[in-house]
Order: structure tokens, then C-alpha cells, then sequence
């Protein structure tokens, strides 16, 4: 089946990754493994086939043309980078498009290119040393190695997960694959490895041999140079010494010089000069007249003494047309050691070629010899078509060498590359070289080279070869067991149809199957056998499972039901416990707010009593003064309402105080509340009556009680307000009580007991609701509108004053609450609450009562220093807590009576009345207070009857230090007793 991918479109992802792979390719492609002269194993394409098999050809051939620059920089020509940019191309497509094998998809490509790869390497010029078939093929050999390591490489688990993470497609990771490419890799990786050690050991053996026979042939060279110089030497010496003895006659010198000629075959010409440099004689004879040679150099050399001189290569005008010659002159002396001429031999650099190649062509090595002068003229070669007699050259410029050097050819001009060197000969100072051309290093190389090429592919197709074998053997019964799970997956009932009855049931014999599948096979069998047995039971039992799971649905449901109804009640009680929070924050703000306008309503009403007091009553001011303190008493029941909302009297004491006027004061309170629509009625039982309770708590309870009549009538209607004095316990049955379990009768029958009544037409409460009324953050009304905890903190201050509640309800007409508390006995002596009476302002005497005035605030403290001082007290006054301690301790308690606030800052007044009475037992304190809260009294102390809340006039305040004296002067004698 064909593959299809989009071949055009540009992936971010793939790109970066190919730019990647090809950075990767560059830098291994800049290191190769050379294995010879020339020939390298370049592995940089592995990277650019990795992504082209698994990003798409096209990505693949972007990183193998940023991997194939590297071949640039090596071999300065870039005749690699188009084969590995199609070899990548093709590999990629074939694989991705066709489902082809790697290294059959790229043995496809080189068998494609290789008419064009070896035109290329052999008639480019390129490679001139008979290398280009090897280097042509090498290219081959590299592609299918890289071809098989990449492909190879994709068998790797991490590399894998790191491709795919930037949407590269693996191939499929099968059996099959793995199996192919462990074997390549094992078989593969160490016999290249092998071959490639080889090889280089092999290159290099040949290079030491090449270098071994360079150093012996110009040895040889320098050798037989020394002897021919050594020889010519000795003639000229020997010529020399035999005309010093003859007579000045040149006659008889030519002679002599003929005779001697044809015993000394070195030289070409023989001279012998005067030392005016004029020829005298010669051998053969000389016919060009007036020859004379003194401008040569070494003719002065030799006249100045030395033995023998031998020139560098000239050019020689005797006889006329001759090749290059070299001389060799020494001097004539006399008896008396005078020299008198210069005796020269000449040998031609032809004669000395033809000496040098006769000594070694016995050799039959392809060296070429190169002697040169002085001058770096070549005196002696056995190759004069490369390098012409007396033509300069630059090999005297370089050392012994033992690699591959480009030296000019002077014959042509152009360079070629020899492996070079040479040896000095040591009297003359010439320099003797040998040359091999490099092609012939490559010919001994490619003698290890070719087999070693032949045998990589040749592993390589046998390995695939045998991967393929062993695949078929391994993957034929496993894809009939396979098959064979189809079908069974498709219809299990049919194993005993379609497998045989034998243990054995495979299609091929055990025998031909190797011991592990044979096994599987077995044990695949058999799973097959037992599970179409239990087939049938689990059908059986399948009907059964669906009613367990429906079953269990049914209670996942009730139960998520139940959850979602448990999650809801405990969200609305934590967001009714935060809006209870939030209430009593703002409670603790309104007494704090409440407790200083106190203070200033106290110094207002005590301040207007005392000037009430003392003017007359029908002083004009005296209206003014009545204005002011009815509108100070107005502001002190607004307080009282607010302290009230506070709850701010939680640690204050149960008083004795009249019902109806803690009733009337939540009546002012609600109604401005409702709106026209709502109707308060009240009927109070005649005359007053007292009961035993916090008066602020039983106020909150009247007024969540009004309230919650009002919001049970959407639509107005009517709400009743009543005081009875319980008579008939008869009467008072129905409905619910509470708190759950009390009895109502035995509350009746113990006390006089006062009923108040809320009454309201409003919706009803439904009976599921009745019994939760006084629940803990249970409410009825709309979320935001109701904590909660109304009815339960009203049921808490009812049976906290000893009384209980009954409630009484129908659907659609109305709702009645009944609060039955018990009726106190009307006290013998109280506080005025008018606060109209006037003060006698009596002056104190000497034996007047001592008070204590403990006060914070500076005002009241006068306010209340000012009334007590009216009222014929002796007053002391102390700022705070502990000033009024010490003041006590330096008095040894002399005081009648202390008067302090609640609270105060470092000792407040309920930590002053303990330390007070654990010393002074019988002084009294009367405590004043705007608000007192548990915080105050830390929970641990009860209030008497020695409290007056503030706001108070200075009637109210020194009536009730009178009467609290009284109270201490009638108890003395019973303390004491």
C-alpha cells in the first residue's frame, strides 16, 4: 500500500530538525575515517538519511546538502554533495512512498547512478593517478553503511521518542524490523570495523615500504655520484703532476694530453690553460683561435693553490654545440711550488645522466633521479623530458619528506605530486633526490583497497540476506497464530472447530519450528481450548452481571444524589456560619459606637439634671435645659436599640425590670420598619409586670420575632402583639414546644407565668418544617436573606430566663409564637428611669460619705464627681484602674463606696472589684457601663444588682449610690454576726 504525505508543506518542527541533522552531518563529515591516501569513509549522511526516512525526502535533502558542504572543505571540489543530497532524496521516497527497505532502496540508487558517478571520477581530471574507478565505488560502499547504520539507528528507544517528539513518522516498530536490525548491527558495525583496521594497516605497510625505497635509492644516488667525482678527481690530479715535470713545449704538452685522454673516459674534453687563462692545448683539438677561459671561476680558484675545483653546471663554448658540461681543474706547479697553468677536465651533464641511470636501471624501480648544483640546476637525471640539464628548479628548497608533495615540472610548467627524498652529496654539496609519483603509492594501495571495497557490500547483502531468512522462519508460524487470534477474537465459540485435538495443532510439524514458538504455538492452543469452554458459562453469566450493574447504577445515583444534597446543606451552613460571622463583627462595631455616645449622653443628662436642679422651676432656662435632656434620653433609647441589635449585653446580669416597657421599646423599633402595608397591633395585660432576664437579649428576641412575622406576609397583612397573665392551663395546648421534650404544663403549674404573643396572617410553616424551627442555621428564606440563627439564639435567651416557646401554625393563615416566661416579684426599690427628680446639692461635711470615682473618660468622670458632690459625698476621683488601687492601699480602704467603669484600659473595673473585695471585703463597687462584654469580664464574674448602664442623670446616679450604701449599713450587723 502506497503512503501518502504531504510533500510540499513546510513543518516547523521537521525543518528545525533537519537543519539539525545537517549541522550534525557537517561535523562528522569533517572528521572521516581515512583508510588510505585519498580514500576516506565519510558517515556525515547518516543523520540527513535519518530524517528523510522519517520527516520525508524533502527534509532529508536540506541536511544532506548542509552535511555534503564538509566534502567541499575536504577535498576542495564538491563532486560528493549532489550524490548525498539524491541519495537522501530517493532513500527517503522510496522508503516513506513505497514501503521499500533502506538498503534496498539506496543499493536501487547507486545501481541508478553509478554509469554517471564514474564518468564523473574517472574524466573529470579530477583524480589524474589512476584512482577514480576506487573512488567511485568507495562512494558506493559509503552510501549503503550509511544507509544501514541509519536505518539501524531507528531501533533505538530513546531516539525514537526524541524524533517523535518533534512529528517525526517511525516505521513500523515490528518483530520483523528489530530482528533485521539487531542482526545488521551485530554482524555489520565489527565486520567493517574489522576491514577498515585492516585496510589502514594495510595503506600504511604500503606507505613505509614507498618511503624505505625513496631513502635507499637516493642513498644509492649520492653513493655513486661520490665515486664518479672521487675518479674524475684522481685523473686531473694525476694529469696535473705529470706536466709539471715536462718542458714549457706546447707540442710536447698536447701530446702528452692525447696520449692521456684515451685512458680517462670521464671526460668529454681536456684543457690546459697558463695562468692568463690562454688554452695552450687541448684534447681533442681545440680550432676556435685565441681560446681563453680565464673569466670562469674556478680557473681562479684553482691558480690561487687549491687542489682540485669543480664547478657547477655550464654552459661550455669547447667545442662549440656541446650538451652542459662540469669541470674539473687543478693546478701545474713547478719545482719550486710556482704554479705555472691550470690542467681542466670536462664532463658533459649527458655523460653524467648516462652514468647514474646505467648504475641503478638494474633496479627497475619508477624513481626519478635528481642531481642538482649549487645553483639548483639540474646536473644529472634519468628523466630528462621532466627535468631539462641546467633548468632550475625548487627542490633545493626542501627537506627530506615523507608524505605527498606538488612540486613544479619544469619541463611543462604545471605541478604534479610526488613523495620526495634526498641526501647531500658531501664534497661537492650537491643534493641527490628521488621521486616516485603518487600515482604509484595509489596503485599499491589499491591493490589492499578494491578487495576490501568489494568485501563491505558484500557483507552487507549477505546479512540482509540472512535477516530476511531468519525473519520468515521466526515471523511464519506467528503470523498464523496471528490469524488464527482473529478469528477467535471475532467469534470465540468456534476454537473447537477451527483448532485441532492434538497438543501439537499448528499448521507445520513441531519439528520445523524452533523450540520457542513451537511452545508459544502450544500454550496459544490451549489458552484458545479454555476460552471457548468458558464462553458459554460467562454468557450464562452475563445476565446477571447487567442486573449487579444496573443495581449499582441505581446506587451510584441515590448516592450522588445524597451527596449533592449533603454537599448543598453544607455549603448553605458554612455560608450561613460566615454571614453569622460577619453579623457579629458588625455587633461588636455598634457597641463599640454605642458605648462612646454613652458616655456622651451621660455627661449630657447628668450635666442638664444638676442645672435642672439647681434653678428654679420657673427660671427660663429651665425650658432649654428640659429640651436638652429629653433629647439626650431620646439618643439613650436610640442606643438602647443599638445595643441591643449588638447583642452587647451578653455578660451582663439578669435584671428584675418591667416587661411592658422593654416591649414598648422594640415596638418603637419596629416600626419603622415595616411599611404601610404591615399592621402592628398590641394589647399588654393591665398593670406592670416584672421578669427575670437580660433585658437587651430579651429586646432581640421580640424583634427577630416581629421580623420574621413581617417576612412571612409578602403581601402585608396584620401582626398582634399580646401580654396575658396565665390563668388556664387548658388554654394554652397545641402546637409545637420548645426546646423538643419539655413540658409545658409542669412550667405552668410550678410559677406565675406571663405569655407574650406574636401573631401574624401571613403564608404558615409547612409541619416537615415545624419541628426544625430552632435548628442551627436552618432557614426557610432565600439564600442571602437569612443566617439561620434567629430562632435558635431566641430559644437560648428564653430558656436561659426559664421560660420555654410554643408555636403554633397553618398553612395559609398564619403563624403564632407563644414565649412563656416566669413573672418576678416587683422589686422594693429601683432606679428611677425618669431621672426628673431634683438634687438637693447638700454641701459635704466632715463626717460625709467617702466615694471613689474610677473613671477613664475625663468627662464622665467629672459628670459623675459633680452629681455625687450635689448629693453630699465626699468624692475622690482616679483616672484609671491601678491609680485607684494605689489610692485605696494608701488609704487602708477608708472609702464607703467605689464607683467604677467596666471598662477601662490596663485594670478595668471587674479586675479592680476582685482585688478590692479579696483585701477590703466590705466596700461595695457599683459598676457603670455603656455595654459590658465577655471579653471584659473574661466569663468570670456575675453582675448583682450594683450595675447602672450608662446613659444616666446625676439623679439616677446618686440614688443608686444611696441606696447601695443603705443596702451595705443593713447587712453589716449580719456580716458581723
Amino acid at each position: 500500500m502506497k503512503a501518502t504525505f504531504p510533500l510540499w508543506k513546510l513543518d516547523v518542527p521537521a525543518a528545525l530538525a533537519a537543519l539539525v541533522a545537517g549541522g550534525l552531518g557537517l561535523g562528522l563529515n569533517a572528521f572521516p575515517l581515512s583508510i588510505g591516501s585519498d580514500l576516506h569513509f565519510i558517515f556525515g549522511p547518516i543523520f540527513p538519511l535519518i530524517i528523510a526516512l522519517t520527516f520525508g525526502p524533502l527534509y532529508g535533502m536540506v541536511a544532506a546538502l548542509l552535511a555534503g558542504l564538509a566534502t567541499v572543505w575536504l577535498w576542495v571540489h564538491g563532486l560528493a554533495l549532489p550524490f548525498l543530497v539524491a541519495q537522501a532524496f530517493v532513500v527517503g521516497w522510496c522508503v516513506r512512498r513505497w514501503k521499500w527497505r533502506a538498503l534496498f532502496a539506496d543499493a536501487v540508487f547507486w545501481v541508478g547512478i553509478s554509469p554517471l558517478l564514474y564518468f564523473l571520477h574517472v574524466r573529470s581530471g579530477v583524480y589524474p593517478d589512476g584512482l577514480g574507478p576506487a573512488v567511485a565505488f568507495k562512494y558506493v560502499v559509503n552510501g549503503l553503511l550509511c544507509t544501514t547504520l541509519a536505518d539501524s539507528s531507528l531501533g533505538w528507544p530513546a531516539f525514537g521518542r526524541l524524533l517523535a517528539r518533534y512529528g517525526a513518522r517511525l516505521p513500523e516498530n515490528t518483530m520483523a524490523a528489530r530482528l533485521t536490525r539487531v542482526l545488521t548491527l551485530v554482524a555489520v558495525v565489527p565486520a567493517c570495523a574489522l576491514a577498515v583496521w585492516y585496510a589502514h594497516a594495510a595503506s600504511d605497510q604500503q606507505e613505509q615500504e614507498v618511503r624505505a625505497e625513496l631513502t635507499t635509492q637516493t642513498r644509492f644516488v649520492a653513493n655513486v655520484l661520490s665515486d664518479k667525482l672521487l675518479v674524475a678527481r684522481q685523473d686531473v690530479i694525476i694529469l696535473a703532476n705529470r706536466l709539471s715535470e715536462m718542458p714549457d713545449d706546447p707540442a710536447a704538452v698536447a701530446r702528452r694530453l692525447q696520449r692521456y685522454h684515451q685512458h680517462a673516459f670521464l671526460f668529454e674534453t681536456l684543457l690546459v690553460a697558463d695562468t692568463a687563462g690562454k688554452v695552450i692545448a687541448s684534447s681533442p683539438v681545440v680550432s676556435e683561435p685565441q681560446l681563453n677561459v680565464a673569466g670562469h671561476p674556478y680557473l681562479q680558484a684553482a691558480l690561487s693553490g687549491q687542489n682540485v675545483v669543480i664547478s657547477d653546471g655550464l654552459h661550455c663554448p669547447v667545442p662549440a654545440g656541446k650538451d652542459p658540461c662540469i669541470a674539473f681543474a687543478a693546478p701545474i706547479r713547478l719545482l719550486d711550488g710556482s704554479v705555472r697553468g691550470v690542467v681542466e677536465g670536462r664532463m658533459t651533464t649527458t655523460q653524467l645522466s648516462r652514468l647514474l641511470s646505467g648504475s641503478v636501471a638494474h633496479r627497475g624501480e619508477p624513481f626519478h633521479l635528481v642531481v642538482l648544483d649549487r645553483q639548483s640546476q639540474v646536473l644529472a637525471t634519468n628523466r630528462p623530458d621532466l627535468f631539462p640539464l641546467l633548468a632550475k628548479t625548487r627542490l633545493s628548497d626542501i627537506r627530506a619528506y615523507d608524505r605527498a608533495l606538488w612540486l613544479p615540472v619544469p619541463a611543462s610548467g604545471q605541478e604534479a605530486r610526488f613523495w620526495v627524498w634526498q641526501e647531500r652529496e658531501p664534497e661537492t654539496g650537491w643534493q641527490c633526490y628521488a621521486l616516485v609519483p603518487f600515482a604509484v603509492v595509489h596503485q599499491r594501495a589499491a591493490t589492499v583497497f578494491i578487495p576490501f571495497l568489494l568485501a563491505i557490500p558484500f557483507v552487507l547483502f549477505v546479512v540482509a540476506w540472512a535477516s530476511g531468512v531468519t525473519v520468515r522462519r521466526v515471523m511464519r508460524p506467528l503470523d498464523e497464530l496471528t490469524a488464527t487470534a482473529r478469528v477467535l477474537a471475532a467469534d470465540p465459540e468456534r476454537a473447537p472447530d477451527i483448532l485441532p485435538d492434538s497438543p501439537n495443532g499448528q499448521t507445520l510439524p513441531a519439528t520445523q519450528l524452533p523450540a520457542e514458538i513451537a511452545h508459544l504455538t502450544e500454550a496459544f492452543h490451549a489458552m484458545a481450548r479454555q476460552v471457548g469452554k468458558t464462553m458459554s458459562y460467562l454468557r450464562a453469566t452475563n445476565i446477571e452481571l447487567e442486573i449487579a450493574r444496573q443495581r449499582l447504577e441505581d446506587a451510584r445515583d441515590n448516592l450522588e444524589r445524597e451527596l449533592a444534597a449533603r454537599t448543598a446543606e453544607i455549603e448553605r451552613r458554612e455560608e450561613a456560619r460566615l454571614r453569622s460571622q460577619k453579623l457579629e463583627l458588625l455587633g461588636h462595631l455598634t457597641g463599640g459606637i454605642a458605648h462612646n455616645f454613652n458616655n456622651l449622653l451621660t455627661v449630657i443628662l447628668s450635666y442638664s439634671s444638676l442645672e435642672l436642679s439647681r434653678r428654679a422651676p420657673d427660671d427660663p432656662a429651665c425650658k432649654g435645659l428640659q429640651s436638652i435632656r429629653r433629647a439626650a434620653e431620646r439618643g439613650r433609647d436610640l442606643v438602647k436599640q443599638l445595643m441591643a441589635y449588638s447583642r452587647a449585653s451578653e455578660a451582663s446580669a439578669a435584671l428584675c425590670f418591667p416587661l411592658h416597657d422593654a416591649l414598648r421599646t422594640v415596638q418603637g423599633m419596629v416600626e419603622r420598619l415595616f411599611n404601610e402595608e404591615v399592621e402592628l397591633t398590641t394589647n399588654f395585660a393591665a398593670g406592670e409586670v416584672f421578669v427575670y432576664a437580660i433585658p437587651q437579649e430579651l429586646e432581640q428576641v421580640f424583634l427577630n420575632l416581629l421580623v420574621n412575622a413581617r417576612d412571612a406576609m409578602p403581601n402585608g397583612g396584620t401582626i398582634s402583639l399580646e401580654t396575658t397573665l396565665v390563668a388556664d392551663t387548658a388554654a394554652e395546648a397545641g402546637g409545637v414546644v420548645f426546646p423538643a421534650g419539655s413540658r409545658l404544663e409542669e412550667l405552668l403549674a410550678a410559677q406565675p407565668v406571663v405569655r407574650i404573643s406574636v401573631r401574624d396572617t401571613g403564608t404558615g410553616i409547612p409541619p416537615e418544617v415545624m419541628a426544625r424551627l430552632c435548628e442551627p442555621f436552618f432557614t426557610t428564606k432565600e439564600q442571602h436573606k437569612g443566617t439561620g440563627l434567629g430562632l435558635s439564639t431566641a430559644l437560648g435567651t428564653i430558656t436561659s430566663a426559664g421560660g420555654l416557646l410554643r408555636v403554633e401554625s397553618e398553612v395559609g393563615k398564619g403563624t403564632a409564637f407563644h414565649v412563656y416566661l416566669p413573672v418576678a416579684e416587683q422589686p422594693a426599690s429601683g432606679v428611677p428611669t425618669s431621672g426628673s427628680h431634683r438634687l438637693s446639692f447638700l454641701k459635704p461635711s466632715a463626717q460625709a460619705q467617702r466615694v471613689l470615682v474610677v473613671e477613664d473618660d475625663p468627662d464622665v468622670r467629672a459628670t459623675v464627681g459633680a452629681a455625687l458632690l450635689a448629693g453630699g459625698f465626699a468624692v475622690v476621683e482616679a483616672r484609671d484602674g491601678q491609680a485607684a488601687w494605689n489610692i485605696i492601699q494608701q488609704q487602708a480602704g477608708r472609702f464607703d463606696l467605689v464607683v467604677t467603669d467596666v471598662r477601662m484600659p490596663n485594670v478595668n473595673g471587674v479586675q479592680l472589684a476582685s482585688s478590692i473585695w479579696e483585701t477590703y471585703p466590705d466596700l461595695p463597687v457599683l459598676f457603670i457601663s455603656g455595654y459590658a462584654d465577655r471579653d471584659d469580664t473574661r466569663q468570670s464574674f456575675a453582675f448583682r444588682d450594683n450595675l447602672i448602664y450608662k446613659p444616666f442623670t446625676a439623679t439616677e446616679i446618686v440614688e443608686k449610690v444611696k441606696s447601695m450604701m443603705d443596702k451595705n449599713t443593713a447587712e453589716q450587723p449580719t456580716k458581723v454576726g
